[in-house]
């Protein structure tokens, strides 16, 4: 018998301890990738005023409201259904209620709502009024940055 492979004392070898997974933590970032991905899919059918609600304090029922407002009803339908593609082809799917024709189109995701809506809309229910103890925050669009203009000659200013 191999004595060469077998340890020469009896010392126990101890396991190393099972990483512990912060299911809270995880879940939050989940969301907030998720509020990330939803905002930045209504943003490429130029959704305006996109707002997020962070409400994780207020309520049990989501973690984010995402706010968007559409220009007409195909404008709103759009931007509805940019969102749905986009999370559908991410394997996220969302359940939704209401339709174009209503000035208020909802996607609910769980732990992120979108609420798209026509600016009448949004002006008469304003969520962000309603839900005013919540972190409120705006979606950055493109950012558009000036350049300085090019220098043409060796002693142009």
């Amino acid at each position: 018998m191999n004595t060469a492979l077998q340890p020469q004392n009896e010392e126990r070898i101890e396991a190393l301890p099972k990483p512990t997974i912060d299911v809270k933590a995880l879940e939050k970032q989940i969301a907030g990738k998720k509020a990330a991905l939803i905002c930045q899919s209504a943003d490429e059918i130029k959704a305006l005023d996109i707002t997020i609600l962070d409400v994780r304090d207020q309520t049990i029922l989501t973690d984010y409201f995402i706010i968007a407002t559409g220009t007409s009803n195909t404008h709103i339908q759009s931007i509805a259904r940019n969102v749905l593609d986009v999370l559908r082809d991410n394997g996220i799917r969302a359940r939704s209620d209401g339709n174009a024709d209503s000035f208020w189109v909802v996607l609910d995701y769980g732990d992120v709502m979108l609420h798209v809506q026509s600016e009448e809309t949004r002006e008469f229910y304003d969520l962000e009024r309603l839900w005013a103890d919540a972190k409120i925050s705006a979606w950055p669009s493109e950012v558009v940055v000036e350049e300085a203009p090019a220098k043409r000659g060796l002693f142009s200013q």
